[in-house]
Parts: structure tokens; sequence; C-alpha cells
């Protein structure tokens, strides 16, 4: 099974979803990186880490995110959202300074509908 499965969803955008599948580490956070900036030249705009499987987060997997966002961040407004964390990685998030530049939900739905 590989880090990422994307999905596709129509809130009030398209939305791209990326459901980490285990837990982002140096041997595979390119995976993920690969997967947005291949989703970014097919026109994803808008994007949702889904973290719900998600058992622990590394400094490589804050990094993920961060260059996730800089993806995103060159038209203006939030276009990446995080959903699901465990609290052990909400703490990360919110102690490494992640959540002041990318919105955190508690499920898919709830960042979905916050588009």
């Amino acid at each position: 099974m590989g880090l990422v499965h994307v999905t596709q969803t129509k809130g009030p955008l398209p939305i791209t979803i990326f459901h980490l599948q285990e837990r982002v580490t140096l041997e595979n956070f390119a995976e993920l990186e690969s997967a947005a900036k291949d989703a970014y030249g097919h026109g994803m705009r808008n994007a949702i880490i889904d973290l719900s499987q998600t058992t622990a987060l590394t400094s490589i997997g804050v990094r993920a995110i961060i260059v996730m966002h800089k993806i995103l961040a060159s038209e203006p407004g939030r276009h990446l959202k995080l959903a699901g964390p465990i609290p052990e990685i909400r703490d990360m998030l919110d102690i490494s300074g992640v959540n002041q530049y990318v919105e955190i939900y508690k499920t898919v739905d709830d960042a979905v509908a916050s588009f």
C-alpha cells in the first residue's frame, strides 16, 4: 500500500483529498509531494489532507504539509485544509505553527464544507 490515496469531491468547489494511509517518513514523503505537484499540474486548486489514518507525524510530515501549502498559496485564500488528526498530531501542528496557515478540521466532511 502506498502512502497516499487521492480522491476528488465536489463541495462548493472541486476539492482533491489526499488520504494518508500511513505515517509520513523520510522514505515516503516524496510520494506525497509528487502527488500534490502532479494534481496541481492537472488543475487542483483546493485540497484536503486526511490525517485520520495517520498515527504519528514527524518533522518531515510537517515539511510535506508546508510544501503542499506553498504549492497552493500562489492564489489568495486558504486552499489547503487538514482533517482528522489525532490529538498528538494536532498538538504537533499547533506547536509547529502550521495551524496559523492551514485550517484544521475534525473530519473530511467538515473540511469540505468549509470551502
